[in-house]
């Protein structure tokens, strides 16, 4: 079985993660692990847009794992993007949770926002991008 996420490195610092179904365990540990290399192999912060429409982690570990990544150093901020009110809880603890909760990881209903969202952190980060086609894929 395929993973359920994909991470698109937009820019070198800017990385889409795609979900295309909800994670098991294993795949969430999977994703934390990634997560946490790119993360380290990373030599700038970099920003996160999270497509959660159709999948996202749901362990409260799991979470709490992701809420501590906004603490590293190369953490600049992230925003997801789902319609979902079990994503908008889910994101609610994560943000509760995380080291810089104030304002720079959000969740959005659409892309159009969490695109707004990121380019309100760091403009022009999303600028060159073709995002009818990313967001296609």
């Amino acid at each position: 079985m395929s993973s359920p996420f994909v991470f698109t490195r937009l820019s070198d610092r800017l990385v889409l993660i795609t979900w295309t179904r909800t994670p098991d365990k294993t795949a969430e540990e999977d994703y934390l692990k990634q997560l946490g290399e790119l993360l380290d192999a990373s030599e700038k912060p970099g920003y996160f847009i999270s497509d959660i429409r159709k999948g996202r982690i749901i362990g409260m570990r799991s979470i709490q794992k992701l809420s501590e990544f906004t603490a590293h150093k190369n953490w600049a901020g992230s925003t997801a993007f789902s319609k979902d009110p079990v994503s908008k809880i889910l994101l609610n603890s994560f943000k509760a949770l995380s080291a810089r909760s104030e304002s720079r990881n959000e969740m959005h209903t659409t892309p159009e926002e969490a695109i707004g969202f990121i380019e309100s952190l760091e403009p022009g980060i999303t600028k060159d991008i073709d995002w009818d086609t990313v967001l296609a894929k």
